[in-house]
C-alpha cells in the first residue's frame, strides 16, 4: 500500500472534493470552488479556519487563489496596454482578491510511493461574461504537492492573447487560531510594509518597528495588523505552534516579494499571505511606483513560481 493517497469524493449537494493525504496528514481541495484548499488536517489537528459555507468561494476559508489581481483594486478600475477597465464578475464590482476566487477549474489527481498531487487548470477567454475585467486571455495552471518535504503549491501563467498581460498571483491561507492566540506566535522577517491610506497603499514603503516589526517570533494574541509587508524574496515566514509543539515554514519562489499580515483580533483566524505584488499594483504601475512589483508575460510565454510549506 502507498503512504500517500490522492482519492475523490463527493459532498453534501454534489459539490466534488479531491483528497490528498499520507500518514500525518490530509487535505481537501474543491476545484469547482476556485481550487481551495479548504481543509489541512495535520496530526488530527484542523490548522485552517473552518468554513462555515464551502459552498460559497467567497467565504473567508481555506486557502483562495488569488489571480490575476490580488488583494484590492482601488474603485475596481484600472488601466494598463491601452484598456481601461472596470474589474466585474456576475454583474457585480469586485474590488478584492481578483477574479479566480470562485473561478471552476478542471483537474486531475494522483499518487505514488512519494508524493500525492493534485493539478487544475482555468482559462480566461473572450468568451467570459467578465473579460471586459481582464482582457488577456490566459491559463492559470496549478499543483498541489504533497510529499516528505510538505506541501507545495506550483503555477504557471500563459499568456494566450497576443497582447503583453499583467498579473499578481497570491494565496491567502486562512489559519485557525484554535482559540489559542496567545499560544500561536509568528514571525515574518520583512524589513518594510507600504504606507496605506484607508486599507490602498500610496506606494511609499515604510520601515518595520514596533508592532510592525514581526522579524522575531510575537504572539498572535498581541498583534493587529491587516499590513502588506516588503522585501521577503528569498525570506522564509514562521508559525509557532507552542501547546501542539511544532511549527510551519512558508517559503517562495523570488517573486514573492510581499506578504500580507492579517491578525484581526475579533475573528478566529489570521493571515500570513504570500504575494508577488503591491495591492492595487495595476494603479500604482500606472503612476510610474516601481514598489508596484508587476509581473507580465509576453504572448506565448509563461510564467511560474511557488509556495512551500513545511513542518519544522
Amino acid at each position: 500500500m502507498n503512504a500517500y493517497r490522492a482519492y475523490e469524493q463527493t459532498l453534501d449537494g454534489g459539490l466534488k472534493q479531491v483528497c490528498l493525504a499520507n500518514a500525518d496528514c490530509q487535505l481537501a481541495i474543491l476545484p469547482a470552488a476556485g481550487f481551495n484548499l479548504y481543509s489541512a488536517i495535520y496530526k488530527n489537528r484542523q490548522l485552517l479556519m473552518p468554513t462555515v459555507n464551502i459552498a460559497n468561494p467567497m467565504s473567508a476559508a481555506g486557502v483562495p487563489i488569488l489571480f490575476p489581481m490580488p488583494n484590492r483594486t482601488r474603485d475596481c478600475q484600472y488601466t494598463f496596454g491601452g484598456h481601461s477597465c472596470q474589474i466585474k464578475k456576475n454583474g457585480q464590482p469586485r474590488f478584492l482578491h481578483g477574479l479566480f476566487m470562485d473561478e471552476p477549474f478542471n483537474y486531475s489527481f494522483g499518487a505514488d510511493e512519494t508524493s500525492a498531487w493534485c493539478k487544475g487548470w482555468a482559462s480566461i477567454s473572450s468568451d467570459k461574461e467578465y473579460f471586459d475585467s481582464y482582457p488577456f486571455p490566459c491559463t492559470l495552471t496549478l499543483l498541489y504537492t504533497l510529499s516528505k518535504d510538505g506541501l507545495k503549491l506550483e503555477y504557471t501563467v500563459q499568456n494566450d492573447g497576443n497582447e503583453t498581460l499583467p498579473y499578481g498571483f497570491a494565496i491567502h491561507p486562512y489559519f485557525d487560531k484554535m482559540g489559542q492566540p496567545d499560544k500561536i506566535r509568528i514571525q515574518v522577517p520583512a524589513p518594510s510594509y507600504y504606507e496605506a491610506e484607508m486599507c490602498m497603499p500610496t506606494g511609499k514603503l515604510l520601515p518595520a518597528q514596533n508592532e510592525t516589526d514581526i522579524s522575531e517570533f510575537k504572539a498572535v494574541a498581541d498583534l493587529n495588523l491587516d499590513h502588506v509587508f516588503s522585501g521577503m524574496s528569498g525570506k522564509k515566514a514562521c508559525i509557532a505552534y507552542d501547546e501542539l509543539g511544532f511549527g510551519l515554514e512558508l517559503s517562495a519562489s523570488k517573486e514573492f516579494v510581499n506578504m500580507v499580515v492579517y491578525t484581526p483580533q475579533n475573528r478566529p483566524g489570521f493571515c500570513l499571505e504570500n504575494q508577488t505584488n503591491a495591492t492595487d499594483f495595476l494603479n500604482l504601475y500606472a503612476k510610474g511606483i516601481d514598489t508596484a512589483f508587476m509581473n507580465t508575460v509576453e504572448p506565448g510565454q509563461t510564467a511560474s513560481g511557488w509556495i512551500e510549506i513545511k513542518v519544522v
